[in-house]
């Protein structure tokens, strides 16, 4: 299994606030928050009234050299606090997972980005295929992609960052 996660402070927000941003999906609001970088990020079919199954489409540049696109269903919500996706291909479910902790704190949202792809068990003997695509230059860019969008996010949500 592969992890990567970034965790950060944003000062001036609520998990509520980011929370709902990105339950809620539009491509116009995701455009928006980061214009050029952030292409579309809208749900494709609607789960239940908790967006638990909601299936959502993405699709975003990580700088210059990458880009992230994909299909995803939320198997955690937990508002306002944790989303998970699962990635997905068509309808069959990949080992790739974005999950977002979200939790109030005395100087502002505290968050956590973690990625989690490839496989346990025996399956774990595809990770190295999987890393040729999830090589360092694409964790690398993600990281920066996460250490500036957050803030440029409280930024839209007027969170006086």
């Amino acid at each position: 299994m592969i992890y990567h996660t970034v965790e950060l402070t944003v000062p001036n927000a609520t998990a509520e606030m980011f929370y709902d941003f990105m339950i809620n999906p539009s491509d116009e609001s995701y455009s928006e928050w980061w214009q050029g970088e952030h292409l579309q990020f809208h749900i494709v079919n609607h789960g239940d009234v908790n967006h638990l199954g909601d299936i959502v489409f993405m699709d975003e540049f990580l700088g210059e050299n990458h880009r992230l696109t994909f299909n995803a269903t939320v198997i955690k919500a937990m508002c306002p606090n944790v989303i998970e996706w699962q990635m997905s291909k068509g309808k069959l479910r990949l080992p790739a997972y974005v999950e977002l902790g979200i939790y109030d704190g005395n100087d502002g949202v505290k968050l956590k980005h973690e990625l989690r792809i490839g496989y346990t068990g025996i399956g774990r003997l595809l990770d190295p295929f999987i890393k040729l695509y999830f090589n360092k230059s694409f964790q690398d860019a993600l990281t920066e992609h996460c250490n500036i969008e957050w803030f440029k996010l409280a930024k839209l949500l007027h969170c006086n960052v």
